[in-house]
């Protein structure tokens, strides 16, 4: 049931004028639209739960809102320990409804009471916010005032997890504004040590390479 359930969801999408340029990715349950830099993405987390508003079973629906440019992360795959199929799912920036102040979870009864309410309810925010997303992040330019201008001026929080971030910060810098590049190879080194003597799994695993890693990135010639 819920497997036809998310069946006829992906199929009210794709079918909508609105999302014809997506092509639906089974082993990860996400509409995906190649694009000249990358891939724009909508994935579709789902799972069986309780709709308590109406008292029933329902599978609840979360969408991502995803975007990649490949130049952040293609030069990477020489020195990632992740399988290269993983490496190129990576995405450059990411939303959920909540991160955009929008409906994070959609409910759609399994016994399919009100689903083109419910579908109508969430075809709508879907295209709001994949809109909204995908245009505001329409150029490493818009990365680098996200992610780096923050962090050069001291007002970013910084992730403690995980290490791919950390070069895809330093190669949006490198090509945006390479001015940048040596304030914020700094600051991210620093980060990385203090992420290291935590024992950060992920780090741990480039540690050893960082100096050898950076300075690859830095002297290499990138194609955007």
């Amino acid at each position: 049931m819920t497997k036809n359930l998310i069946e006829k969801i992906v199929a009210g999408l794709i079918n909508d004028t609105s999302f014809d340029e997506y092509k639906f990715r089974k082993k990860d349950s996400c509409l995906i639209k190649r694009t000249e830099f990358g891939y724009e993405a909508i994935e579709l987390q789902s799972w069986e739960g309780y709709d308590l508003t109406r008292e029933k079973e329902a599978l609840i629906v979360k969408p991502l809102f995803l975007k990649r440019f490949d130049v952040l992360h293609r030069w990477f795959e020489k020195y990632s320990f992740k399988s290269k199929q993983d490496q190129r799912n990576n995405y450059s920036i990411g939303f959920d409804g909540k991160m955009l102040n929008r409906t994070d979870k959609f409910y759609f009864l399994l016994n399919e009471e009100s689903f083109e309410t419910d579908f109508e309810k969430f075809r709508k925010e879907a295209l709001s916010n994949s809109q909204y997303v995908f245009s505001h992040f329409a150029s490493l330019e818009d990365l680098y005032k996200y992610y780096i201008d923050p962090v050069l001026k001291g007002e970013a929080e910084l992730p403690d997890i995980g290490a791919d971030w950390i070069f895809e910060y330093l190669t949006i810098a490198k090509f945006v504004n390479n001015d940048s590049f040596g304030a914020l190879k700094k600051i991210l080194e620093k980060w990385a040590t203090k992420m290291y003597e935590n024992r950060e799994p992920n780090i741990v695993e480039y540690y050893s390479k960082f100096q050898e890693i950076v300075e690859y990135l830095d002297c290499t010639e990138l194609q955007s």
